[in-house]
């Protein structure tokens, strides 16, 4: 061990005193909003420097400006407070920089603009509140531990490039106004937010220190790089009543970046998602250079005003793509937006993605009794996809999601550009009232698991058969007559053996049963279905009722079948239109009695696309017209 003489030792003392600041706070009030060659001066440009750190702040003009003061405060080697006697705006003519443990207060009564460079540059431990900042690069935060707003005081970043850009770590940013003013003005930043550290939060689980961060024309809140970055209890793409939409072109842009958690483990820790032009959320990657790995969403509102009783709606609810891998989408309410709720995609062998989680959401639906459907997919996962996991894995993990009232298909499961999809697990969910069906699984995705077969049931007991042993069967009670049938609740689950077969035995009354079945790697087929009903049993019940069923299955390739009801008999006439309204096959033209029908319509020499059925039935003293479309698939 070394020894040290006493007088060393005062010495080393006295030098590591010297090497570093004070941290005692000075208060400088600024008097003026000048910022021109005078503001660099002390006291008087001709007084000797020592007397530049007394701690006055008087130019020869009798100016405290925001520079000099900093200069000032710079030049004692001290941390200090700025306020202002003074209001309007300071245009400044380059950048401030903010030493460590200092504090800008502009009591909501200044604003600080200039030109291209960057306007106030903060280091560690600094606070900036009260300021509308509308430069072309409003506020850096280089270091970490910093302060951005916070209860009752507010920023407002406006009409910049970028409003607030962090590179540092652990900083917080709490009630500010990203686009948008305090009174409600919009002034709209290309960027509100650029996130390049770790650790930082954004908003916290109260309403007061949330931040309202919409109207931005490229992305709300973008997390480029670093890790575990918060976001919390924001608005983000309305204004501060959550109900206007106001969007940002993005809401959040994760690239690139891993551990993040937007919302958090209470309901209230969730932000509102809504009204963004594109996505609510888009993640992706940059491989083989980066990946966004890890990123958690969990409790947010995506597509509601924040009582849910209205959509405010993103153009998509969630995005992932580029290379992201174990996104976990978890307790979060995914409706009313105007294409999917969630898609998944991957195109090329660089931008694969996998291993994401999605439990527990509410997708189409308030999470109650509420309707608020997505108008495309509830879930669409397309392209070069593996590994995901919508609701119960293969091992009993996770809790299912509610998908119900999607305009299309509730989870569908689909090609992109050559690649298919393959191990997504679809268990144990609510599914129903989707607009075209449940559950689709393109033949040449999901490894080509095939649905089960040779339904029957006798007595209570419920048996068939899949090509595969070992398979998870999961079974699902539905409505008879529903095409395509809804599966409400899981009703449980079984086995096939080694030759395939499986059985299950309910006590349930049940009126019809859809199944899936699961392989081992995950791979989860279309639903099966079987009514309980008799064929016999359904040809002596006369409708009360027209009606026009949706086409099963749907998408469909080739055939489809089509049924419908009449209460009285009829002239009936079915024909099918293409997505221009010309008619290209004509399925019914006859006079039928009352009574439940069935036609198969056969697209085997027609072109994949949208199409629709339209029927005319002329009874004695009624009418019925009804139009539905369909999706056939190549």
């Amino acid at each position: 061990m070394i020894k040290y003489q006493p007088a060393v030792v005062l010495i080393l003392l006295i030098s590591l005193l010297l090497s570093h600041k004070s941290y005692s706070q000075e208060v400088y009030t600024i008097n003026s909003t000048a910022d021109d060659e005078y503001a660099y001066a002390y006291d008087n440009p001709n007084t000797p420097i020592d007397e530049s750190q007394d701690g006055i702040c008087n130019d020869e003009l009798g100016r405290c400006t925001l520079r000099a003061a900093i200069e000032e405060a710079y030049n004692r080697n001290t941390s200090a407070k700025f306020i202002f006697s003074t209001s309007g705006t300071i245009n400044l003519i380059d950048a401030i920089y903010l030493e460590d443990f200092c504090e800008i207060d502009g009591a909501n009564q200044i604003e600080i603009s200039g030109g291209f460079s960057g306007l106030i540059i903060a280091q560690n431990n600094t606070k900036v509140r009260g300021l509308r900042i509308s430069g072309y690069l409003g506020l850096l935060l280089e270091g970490s531990n910093n302060i951005v707003g916070d209860f009752p005081y507010y920023n407002e970043f406006v009409n910049a490039q970028v409003g607030l850009t962090i590179d540092g770590d652990n900083n917080k940013v709490f009630n500010n106004y990203f686009g948008i003013t305090q009174d409600g003005t919009l002034m709209p930043n290309q960027f509100g937010m650029i996130i390049s550290g770790s650790n930082n939060e954004i908003g916290k689980a109260d309403m007061a220190n949330g931040n309202v961060i919409c109207g931005n024309a490229v992305v709300g809140i973008e997390i480029a790089t670093g890790s575990g970055n918060k976001v919390q209890h924001n608005l983000i793409g309305t204004t501060f009543d959550g109900r206007t939409d106001a969007g940002n072109g993005q809401g959040i842009l994760i690239g690139g970046s891993d551990n993040n958690i937007i919302g958090g483990e209470n309901w209230d820790d969730g932000n509102v998602i809504s009204g963004n032009t594109i996505y609510g959320i888009f993640i992706s990657g940059a491989p083989p250079d980066s990946y966004s790995a890890d990123n958690l969403i969990k409790n947010n509102n995506i597509g509601l005003n924040p009582d849910k009783t209205a959509a405010v709606p993103n153009a998509r609810g969630i995005t992932i793509t580029n290379g992201t891998m174990s996104a976990q989408i978890i307790d979060n309410i995914i409706s009313g937006n105007t294409n999917e709720g969630i898609y998944i995609f991957g195109y090329d062998d660089e931008t694969y993605t996998n291993g994401h989680i999605i439990h527990g959401n509410s997708i189409g639906t308030d999470g109650a009794q509420g309707s608020f459907p997505n108008d495309g997919d509830g879930i669409l996962i397309a392209g070069n996809v593996g590994i995901v996991k919508i609701g119960q894995d293969e091992n009993g993990n996770y809790s299912g999601n509610t998908i119900v009232g999607n305009g299309s298909v509730g989870v569908d499961i689909v090609p992109l550009q050559g690649y298919s999809p393959e191990r997504i697990t679809v268990r144990r969910n609510t599914l129903h009232s989707n607009g075209l069906t449940n559950l689709f699984v393109d033949t040449s995705a999901n490894n080509r698991i095939r649905e089960p077969f040779n339904l029957q049931y006798n007595a209570g007991s419920i048996t068939g058969k899949h090509a595969l042993p070992n398979a998870i069967i999961d079974i699902y009670s539905a409505n008879k007559f529903e095409l395509p049938a809804s599966a409400y609740f899981r009703i449980g689950t079984t086995n096939t053996d080694a030759n395939g077969n499986f059985s299950y035995t309910t006590n349930l009354n049940i009126e019809a049963i859809a199944v899936t079945a699961t392989d081992f790697e995950g791979n989860t087929s279309n639903f099966a279905r079987l009514n309980i009903v008799t064929d016999v049993e359904d040809e002596q019940q006369i409708p009360n009722v027209f009606s026009l069923n949706q086409n099963f299955p749907n998408p469909f390739n080739p055939s489809t079948s089509i049924h419908y009801q009449l209460p009285i008999s009829a002239n009936v006439e079915i024909k099918v239109f293409d997505v221009l309204g010309k008619e290209v096959e004509t399925l019914v033209s006859d006079f039928q009695n009352a009574g439940s029908y069935e036609i198969i319509f056969n697209a085997d020499s027609f072109s994949s696309g949208v199409y629709f059925y339209r029927i005319k039935a002329r009874g004695e003293n009624e009418s019925f017209y009804q139009i539905k479309k369909m999706l056939l698939i190549k």
